[in-house]
């Protein structure tokens, strides 16, 4: 089977929490992916903003997936979160998960896209240079043991 990108199920959010538990040292909580999975995928919030996520597929499991917030408001959308399975890393999964991200954001009418990144993690930092987008600035201590560097994309 091809990959392919698609919503978030609730038999999806095991395997995500596996992948969100091996790429990060302060991982999110289940109930987060549980709450995504269980609005198929886009939660909407005040204002018009969306909390959406997608999965990518290999051989019919999860290989990664992303989540992304829009605010129509201020035309402006922001990726929360990103991971691909380590042994399916550097295979462009990575990239066609922030591709579908930046795609969704120009349909929905947002001008930027916005994201944080811990400032030790030289992969991911080649990676959305790699990707066009350019750093901004850094936020001291935004992983409370680590600042972030901010990273920005006009669509």
């Amino acid at each position: 089977m091809p990959d392919r990108t698609r919503p978030v199920r609730i038999d999806d959010v095991i395997a995500v929490k596996a992948i969100e538990d091996c790429c990060f040292p302060n991982p999110w909580d289940i109930d987060i992916f549980v709450t995504l999975a269980s609005s198929k995928g886009c939660v909407t919030l005040r204002k018009g903003k969306k909390v959406c996520m997608q999965i990518i597929e290999h051989n019919s499991s999860v290989a990664g997936y992303v989540v992304w917030e829009d605010c129509p408001d201020t035309s402006k959308g922001r990726v929360l979160n990103i991971a691909v399975r380590e042994n399916l890393q550097r295979r462009g999964f990575g990239r066609s998960l922030i591709q579908h991200v930046f795609d969704s954001l120009a349909e929905r009418g947002i001008k930027t896209a916005a994201l944080e990144v811990r400032e030790g993690n030289l992969a991911a930092h080649r990676f959305y240079e790699r990707m066009g987008m350019e750093e901004l600035g850094r936020v001291p201590n935004y992983y409370d043991d680590e600042d972030a560097i901010t990273y920005s994309i006009t669509l």
